[in-house]
């Protein structure tokens, strides 16, 4: 059983059963630049982890060829889902080891960065807590800066109107960050109840149920008459993103940013994209270079930094729910076995 210090060395695994276990890991030597940090407070990012667990994630079965951008599809791998992949997405810790080059941190300052479910982490990629910046807010970073490409990319301005699909994480974040730049009036749109009452704290004009309003499109009439001047979609359904198109205004804007997974089942590009002249507009905050000139994506992470650290942007509800180590694995599966349950996992030690 591994250890540092008198801290048991444990790491959350996960396979496509979708009922996760923790298992012991080891330490290697802490590298020059390094540092060790002792976890107290990590996140997921349910969408990207679960398309990687069960494979259905392109990269899990086709390479990118980077220099061409195009998926080599004549390179096609079989994937064994079966394999148990370590999960989680942002750990806040404090610092309980520092390598001999490193200049910036010290033993004792608390930090964050991307890690998984992990008691102890170790590397070069983690950064000083500031003053202002929760550790709800940092693991919320990762959401919020795609959040906020999606809204750069849809060119949100003073006076439009704006319907969002999907109430997870980065769906909320989007209704905030829209009202941030200007919407009027923002639309969340989401199945279930817990969701639509915090887009309501984030900012939305109207929440609702899709399975509520009968035909979306007309009911995206009645409530915007023409329909949405942008629409963000940020479920990852393929019928929504449909649904997202039949409520956008004649030479709108369409937006996903979600992770697609699978046959595009449910998306009709012969109806209101071909006659109404619709524009899709794929956000995604990690693609170099960005659409933006000078818009990087550390320059979108520090404006987030920024606007959390004022209280301009606030991450109401996020993460949800938030969990001993014990009840973790569990917890954790129901991103598969009852999403309707669970929001932004996290666990605190």
């Amino acid at each position: 059983m591994g250890t540092s210090g008198n801290i048991e060395l444990k790491q959350l695994v996960c396979n496509n059963t979708f009922v996760p276990r923790w298992e012991n890991y080891v330490l290697s030597d802490l590298g020059p630049d390094e540092v060790r940090v002792r976890s107290e407070f990590t996140a997921a990012k349910h969408g990207t982890e679960k398309g990687e667990i069960t494979g259905e994630s392109v990269y899990c079965n086709v390479p990118m060829d980077q220099e061409h951008k195009v998926f080599d599809r004549t390179r096609t791998a079989s994937y064994d889902p079966t394999n148990w992949k370590q999960v989680g997405n942002t750990t806040v810790g404090t610092v309980i080891a520092v390598g001999k080059e490193e200049k910036t941190l010290k033993e004792g300052d608390r930090v964050y960065g991307y890690g998984g479910f992990k008691t102890v982490h170790q590397g070069s990629n983690f950064k000083l807590l500031q003053p202002g910046l929760t550790e709800e807010a940092a693991c919320c970073l990762d959401p919020a800066n795609f959040a906020l490409a999606a809204v750069r990319d849809g060119q949100i301005r003073i006076g439009e109107r704006v319907i969002i699909f999907g109430m997870g994480a980065i769906g909320l974040l989007s209704v905030q960050l829209a009202r941030l730049s200007g919407a009027i009036e923002v639309i969340a749109v989401d199945m279930i109840e817990h969701r639509r009452e915090l887009a309501l704290r984030h900012g939305a004009t109207l929440a609702v149920n899709p399975n509520k309003v009968g035909d979306f499109g007309m009911a995206s009439r009645k409530w915007l008459k023409d329909g949405a001047d942008v629409t963000i979609e940020a479920s990852g359904s393929y019928n929504a993103l449909n649904q997202a198109i039949r409520a956008t205004r004649y030479a709108g804007k369409v937006v996903p940013l979600a992770f697609y997974l699978g046959e595009a089942k449910g998306l009709y590009l012969g109806e209101e994209f071909h006659f109404n002249q619709i524009d899709i507009i794929s956000a995604r905050a990690c693609s170099h270079p960005q659409r933006g000139l000078f818009w990087e994506e550390d320059r979108m992470l520090d404006t987030i930094i920024h606007l959390f650290r004022e209280g301009t942007l606030k991450p109401f509800g996020l993460p949800d729910p938030v969990v001993t180590p014990d009840e973790l694995p569990e917890v954790y599966g129901k991103i598969q076995h009852a999403p309707h349950e669970v929001l932004k996992v996290a666990v605190r030690y």
